[in-house]
């Protein structure tokens, strides 16, 4: 059977050997069993020929050649998808046989770009879609790798597959993304929620690896909008849209942190020549500010977390609990412990006199930001208040309006939010708290903003205007839809 195999399709000499007794289990020098040779050949008939014999002459699907690949693997090298759909359809066939470099059939099909095979394998029972090989990959950072850009758009409507996996270099799809030079991966990863300051073994983050790109990125999307209007901003040419500065400062409107150190102490700020550029990076993305006073500059990582969110002088600080919610207060990232108060002066308006008040600067409440409304000035016995609702629009966006538009925003969630005002660090904490659902994601994210706005602003109008900017035209269309 291993003479006539590789060289005929005569599938009724085949059924004759099989019916005749022939050891279907037999291997080759090489490891390969008639399987094997079959489905590199693409021979479907004698495939099903096989296939059907297992009840009679114990076929065994899984065995496997010197390299460690079973038939399913070498059928998935080729991309021969009918043969894959045989081979699925046999009961017994493990989806997630490993090689001997720890590679399973969905890493091989998204290695060599085999994007209907990696939809069929996806759509697999059981099916483990970050299963990481010896270098610490997932499937995901083999199709980021060969830039296979179809492949990683069918592998990111996944919710099962996980963005932010880091392999042994601490690569996660992002960061390969960008040493791929591809934009329009990285904003299709980007949009699905991808860890904007992931770092690598070097401590660079995408920024580093952006601004220091010598030649123009890869694309295979159409204009991305809010890059042009970020080189626009920085008066950088055309020509200048997709090389390594033009897409920094896109990464920058999306969250990157221009002023992360990598282990060599430098910052992607620092890595820009022109000084006049420069300045307007500065000026455009000015640094992340302390989450507890929000006025200076965060510069001290939490440990051992290493987050930057807050300045030197509220590191110092060592309080134990808020002193408005008497809770634990910890770093609102990784739930470490942390330090935590923040004290804020409002005016009296009879006496013009600062009164200070205590407010947690972040509640436990999962969506609800604690705000300090009010205050009492021990002189004038009168009320200060910082912010007042004098009057509410007759419409407003309704809790079961948030449900309706974030079954529509996709990954875009993140992207929205920044764009209806909250910080970077609170969208980072909603996606670190529902990392199973892109949906919830953008549910909490638009109740976060429901809760933390003034009641005028809740308005159809106001969330309109945000979905128009961020190109979220399908959660348009449903909140058009709702108050029509």
């Amino acid at each position: 059977m291993f003479v006539f195999l590789p060289f005929s399709h005569r599938t009724d000499v085949v059924a004759f050997l099989v019916s005749s007794g022939a050891n279907v289990n037999k291997h080759n020098s090489w490891g390969d069993t008639p399987l094997h040779l079959a489905v590199e050949k693409n021979y479907e008939d004698v495939v099903k020929v096989l296939l059907n014999s297992k009840e009679n002459n114990n076929l065994q699907v899984n065995l496997r050649n010197i390299l460690g690949c079973i038939a399913l693997h070498v059928a998935c090298l080729f991309g021969h998808i009918k043969v894959v759909e045989l081979l699925l359809q046999q009961n017994g066939t493990d989806v997630n046989a490993v090689q001997e470099d720890g590679w399973t059939a969905l890493h091989v099909a998204c290695h060599f770009g085999h994007r209907k095979v990696v939809e069929l394998l996806l759509q697999q029972n059981g099916i483990d879609a970050n299963k990481v090989n010896l270098k610490g990959d997932t499937p995901l950072h083999q199709a980021v790798r060969k830039r296979h850009y179809d492949v990683v758009a069918s592998m990111l409507v996944q919710d099962s597959v996980k963005l932010d996996i880091e392999n042994n270099r601490k690569r996660t799809p992002l960061l390969e993304a960008m040493y791929a030079a591809h934009l329009g991966i990285v904003h299709k990863l980007i949009i699905h929620g991808a860890n904007m300051n992931a770092v690598d073994n070097d401590g660079n983050n995408c920024l580093h690896l952006s601004i220091i790109k010598k030649g123009m990125f890869h694309s295979e999307v159409e204009r991305i909008y809010i890059l042009d209007k970020c080189c626009a901003k920085l008066g950088l040419p055309i020509k200048k849209r997709i090389s390594g500065v033009g897409v920094a400062s896109y990464l920058a409107h999306q969250g990157a942190n221009l002023y992360r150190k990598n282990n060599k102490n430098v910052a992607p700020l620092d890595l820009i020549g022109d000084a006049d550029l420069k300045e307007k990076f500065k000026v455009l993305f000015p640094p992340p500010q302390c989450m507890l006073c929000e006025v200076n500059e965060a510069s001290m990582e939490l440990q051992p977390c290493a987050h930057t969110v807050l300045c030197e002088d509220c590191s110092k600080i060592q309080l134990k609990t808020c002193i408005e919610s008497k809770r634990r207060v910890v770093c609102p990232k990784c739930k470490e412990k942390a330090v935590k108060t923040v004290v804020e002066s409002v005016e009296c308006p009879k006496c013009k006199e600062k009164v200070e008040s205590f407010v947690c600067p972040k509640s436990e409440e999962k969506g609800v930001q604690t705000v300090a409304e009010s205050v009492v000035c021990p002189k004038s016995e009168e009320k200060a208040v910082k912010t007042v609702a004098e009057s509410v629009d007759s419409v407003t966006v309704e809790e079961i309006h948030l449900h309706r538009v974030s079954q529509k925003l996709a990954g875009k969630w993140m992207e929205l939010g920044r764009e209806l005002g909250i910080r970077q660090n609170d969208l980072e904490i909603i996606r670190h708290d529902y990392p199973q659902s892109v949906r919830e994601q953008g549910f909490q994210m638009l109740f976060k903003w429901h809760q933390s706005t003034d009641p005028e602003k809740r308005t159809p109008r106001i969330l309109k205007a945000a979905l128009k900017e961020t190109e979220c035209y399908d959660a348009l269309k449903c909140l058009s839809s709702e108050f029509n």
